[in-house]
Formats: C-alpha cells, sequence, structure tokens
C-alpha cells in the first residue's frame, strides 16, 4: 500500500523530470558538438575559437599604371608572369606588412622604394631594358629563354625592393651597405623558398654583368654611388650560389684565374652561412 501510494503521488513529477533531464541531454551535446573545430578537406589555418576557416591575405597590393601603346606589350608581359603570384605568396609568410606595400607598376622613376608613400615603382622602361639587354647580347638562344630571364631579374628586383621596405618596416639594423644587404635578402629568399631559386638567381646576376659589359670606363659617381659596381654585385650573387650549395656548383666560377676560383670556393660557403643565417633571424616563419 505505501508502494502504491508514493507511486501514484509522484508520477507526473517524475515525467518531468525525466522529460527535463533529456533536454539537457540533447542542450549540452549540442553545444558540445558546435565547439568541435575540424580542418576536413582543407588546408587553411583554424581560428580555435570559433571555428572559421581563415585564408592568409597577401600584404602586398598591385597597381598598374595606364602604358602608352609602345608599353602595352610589357605591361601585358608583367600580369600574366608567374611573378606576382609568387611575390603574393611570399607577402603570406616570409615578409608580412601592415599596411599592406603598395608595387607600382609603370611608374616615370625606379626600381625604387619610396618610404613615404610605402610603395615601390617599377618603371615598365626597365623591365624592357631588361629583355632588350639579354636578348641583344646574345645570352640566350630562344625568346622563351630571354622571356625567363626577364621574369627572373624582375622577381630579383622586386624582392630587392621589398628589402628595403622591410627593413623600414621592421627597424633592421643596418652595418654596411643597405643596397648590397638587399641584394642579399632578395637572393636568400631565391635559395631557401623558390622552385629553382638558384637558376633565378643566376640570372638576375648575368644582368649585372650585361650592364657592366656596356660600361667602358668609371667615373667618381660610380665610386660614390650607393650601389656596388655591377660586376662586383654579379660575383656577389654567385657567391651566395655557390655556397649554397658547392657540390653542384663546381663549375660556377670557371671564368676567374685558378688562384681566385680557390679563393672563392673557400670564402663562399661560410659567407652563404653567415648571411643566411642573419636574413632567416629576421624573416618570418
Amino acid at each position: 500500500m505505501y508502494s502504491s501510494l508514493l507511486t501514484t503521488k509522484y508520477k507526473p513529477q517524475l515525467g518531468i523530470y525525466i522529460l527535463v533531464l533529456m533536454i539537457s541531454f540533447l542542450f549540452y551535446s549540442t553545444i558540445s558538438q558546435a565547439g568541435t573545430t575540424k580542418n576536413i578537406g582543407t588546408n587553411l589555418p583554424i581560428d580555435d575559437q570559433y571555428g572559421l576557416v581563415l585564408e592568409p591575405t597577401p600584404t602586398v597590393n598591385f597597381r598598374f599604371l595606364p602604358s602608352n601603346t609602345a608599353m602595352r606589350q610589357t605591361e601585358q608581359f608583367i600580369e600574366q608572369s608567374p611573378v606576382l603570384e609568387t611575390i603574393k605568396q611570399l607577402s603570406q609568410k616570409r615578409f608580412v606588412f601592415s599596411p599592406a606595400l603598395n608595387i607600382v607598376f609603370g611608374s616615370d622613376d625606379g626600381p625604387l622604394f619610396d618610404p613615404i608613400t610605402n610603395s615601390i615603382h617599377i618603371p615598365y622602361q626597365f623591365v624592357n631594358e631588361s629583355r632588350q639587354l639579354f636578348k641583344n647580347k646574345g645570352l640566350f638562344k630562344t625568346q622563351r629563354e630571354v622571356n625567363q630571364a626577364t621574369e627572373d631579374s624582375l622577381l630579383h628586383t622586386l624582392l630587392h625592393e621589398i628589402g628595403h621596405a622591410y627593413i623600414a618596416d621592421r627597424a633592421i639594423p643596418i652595418l654596411g651597405k643597405e643596397e648590397d644587404s638587399v641584394d642579399n635578402f632578395a637572393t636568400i629568399l631565391l635559395l631557401n623558398d623558390i622552385p629553382r631559386g638558384d637558376d633565378i638567381a643566376i640570372n638576375s646576376a648575368d644582368l649585372f654583368a650585361l650592364e657592366d659589359l656596356d660600361t667602358d670606363s668609371f667615373d667618381d659617381a660610380d665610386f660614390v654611388s650607393e650601389h656596388s659596381l655591377d660586376l662586383q654585385r654579379y660575383y656577389n650573387i654567385l657567391c651566395l650560389v655557390y655556397g649554397s650549395n658547392p657540390n653542384r656548383y663546381q663549375r660556377i666560377f670557371d671564368e676567374l684565374s685558378a688562384s681566385e676560383r680557390k679563393q672563392q670556393k673557400l670564402r663562399c660557403p661560410e659567407y652563404f652561412a653567415v648571411i643566411n643565417q642573419g636574413w632567416l633571424h629576421y624573416l618570418a616563419e
């Protein structure tokens, strides 16, 4: 009798209690599932707090100024080259700028970095002259090779100017010529991060060698310039390339005398190690 009375008295309350338990279980299960983040079918990073997939954004902007008829082909050459995508990818992991760095093609002056406007300026004429120099000097046999060398020199030039911007942005101390430092910046990035970066560096060095061939004599302006001489820049890049992989580039200094070739082969591996370690200390990972 006692048992029957209990059952009758508390039966409605017991049903409500069970219903509350079921609702609570469903609620907390939903909350638990909503808080789970999974990276399914993508390698993009995930924000742990909200479970949102975040796509890296480039920290450089490209702008093309209107070109005249003579330079229209050069403008299209730049727009269609893979150089811009390479710079975009590097700007997501190696040199991150905030606010974004502006790269302007078609300027009257340059190549140069303007710290006041936080912008890099590349004239169409510079790219056109580089292509003509590669073509006229007969260094390459086909137009395709000429175009590749032109793209390579453009990439190195952009990285060189980005080096100036990066030094300014991060207040990196420079001991010596800044122009030499950003040549090293560009070459180190090529050797560490870019497929066939060694070939790109060599083609870029060749442009300096070709420009040197056009120099009949030197005057005081050449020696007081902020830039090293073209031939010095050429050999500096080759030294970094050799130092990065001595076994692969045994013949890179064959144009030098035996004693100079030996000296470079002894010096360049250590030189590369120092420059590489220095820049990788500052470059983002």
